[in-house]
C-alpha cells in the first residue's frame, strides 16, 4: 500500500464516531484537546474502527490542535506540544496494531482553531496576513512533525484564498523540514467556489507546478456540489491525486452548534453515490475518497462495497 495506488480508502469524521461510539460531548470549543488529554483510547479506537471497515488512512486527531488552541483551553505550553504530538502518536499506533494502513497528518484550517464557524466562510477578519497563517501552520508543522510515522500532511477543510496562498509560501520556504508528500483540500459551498467564494480553479491553479503536492480535492462539502467539483478538478491534465471525501450531507447550526435534524444523506446512498464519482467521472485518475463530518465507518464500508461492484 502506498501514495502510487490508484485508489485509496480515507477515514471519516472522528467527532462523529467518537459521539457515537462513545457518546463524547463534543459541542465545546476545542473539544480535540480535552479527547487527547482524557480519553486517547478512544481516539485510538476510532482509528482502529476506520482501519476495520475497509479504511487504508488513518487522519491525526490534530484537525483543531494548536498552541494557541490549546493554551486558550487552559493548557502548558509544554502540554500543548505533548497532546499535539499524541495525535501523531494514537494513529500511528493504531496503524502498527492493525497492520497496514497508511497516517495522514490533519492540517486544519486556521478557522478550525476560532471555532466560530470561520472554517466554513474563510472570514478571519482584515487584521489577518498571508504571513500570519503561515507562521500558525508553521508552528504546527515543527512540532507534529518531531513524530515519526507520517506518511502524508493533509491540509483540509481549507475555506480561504489567503490561506491555500500562505500554505504554497509555507511549502516553498519549509525545505529544511523535509515535508512529506503535501495534500490540499478545500471546503466549499457551491459546484465551482470554494467557502469564501472564490474560484476552485484559482485556488488549484497555486499548486499545479508543485511537485511537494501529490494530491488536491475538496472535503467537509456537501455531497450535492461534488459532480460539479469533480468537473472543476479534472479540467487540468496535471496527474495530481484527487481527494475526495465530502460530509454526510447534515446541515450545521453554528449559532446552536448542533446539526439539523434530517439533512443527512442515507448511508447506502452516500457509499453509491461517492462510487459512481470514484468509478465514472474520476476514472484513469488516482483517487482518495472517503467522509467528513457526519460520516462514520458504516458510511466508508459503503463506499468500499459500492466501489467492488463498479
Amino acid at each position: 500500500m502506498s501514495l502510487e495506488d490508484p485508489i485509496l480508502f480515507l477515514d471519516g469524521g472522528l467527532a462523529t464516531e467518537l459521539e457515537r461510539a462513545f457518546g463524547k460531548d463534543l459541542s465545546g470549543r476545542l473539544w480535540s484537546a480535552q479527547c487527547l488529554d482524557q480519553d486517547p483510547d478512544a481516539i485510538k479506537a476510532v482509528h482502529t474502527s476506520y482501519f476495520k471497515a475497509g479504511a487504508n488512512v488513518a487522519t491525526t486527531a490534530s484537525y483543531q490542535a494548536s498552541i494557541r488552541g490549546f493554551l486558550e483551553a487552559g493548557y502548558q505550553r509544554e502540554q500543548a506540544i505533548q497532546l499535539m504530538r499524541t495525535s501523531v502518536r494514537l494513529a500511528c499506533e493504531a496503524r502498527d496494531a492493525f497492520g497496514r494502513g497508511l497516517v495522514a497528518l490533519s492540517m486544519g484550517c486556521y478557522g478550525a482553531v476560532l471555532a466560530n464557524g470561520a472554517e466554513y466562510t474563510g472570514d478571519y477578519g482584515d487584521a489577518i496576513t498571508m504571513d500570519d497563517l503561515v507562521e500558525f501552520h508553521r508552528e504546527r508543522l515543527e512540532i507534529f512533525l518531531q513524530e515519526p510515522g507520517i506518511d502524508f500532511i493533509l491540509f483540509e477543510t481549507i475555506p480561504s484564498y489567503l490561506e491555500a496562498q500562505a500554505i504554497r509560501k509555507l511549502i516553498h520556504s519549509s525545505t529544511q523540514l523535509r515535508l512529506p508528500p503535501v495534500g490540499v483540500s478545500f471546503s466549499c459551498n457551491s459546484d465551482h467556489t470554494i467557502s469564501d467564494g472564490t474560484l476552485l480553479q484559482k485556488c488549484l491553479e497555486e499548486f499545479h507546478s508543485m511537485p511537494q503536492v501529490f494530491a488536491v480535492g475538496v472535503n467537509c462539502t456537501k455531497p450535492r456540489f461534488i459532480p460539479g467539483l469533480i468537473q472543476e478538478l479534472t479540467k487540468e491534465k496535471e496527474e495530481k491525486t484527487i481527494l475526495l471525501y465530502p460530509d454526510g450531507g447534515e446541515e450545521w447550526d453554528a449559532v446552536a452548534r448542533h446539526w439539523k435534524p434530517d439533512t443527512h444523506v442515507p448511508i447506502d446512498m452516500f457509499g453509491s453515490c461517492m462510487a459512481e464519482w470514484a468509478c465514472k467521472q474520476l476514472k484513469g485518475k488516482k483517487i482518495m475518497i472517503g467522509g467528513c463530518c457526519g460520516t462514520g465507518p458504516a458510511h466508508i464500508a459503503s463506499v468500499k462495497k459500492h466501489v467492488a461492484l463498479e
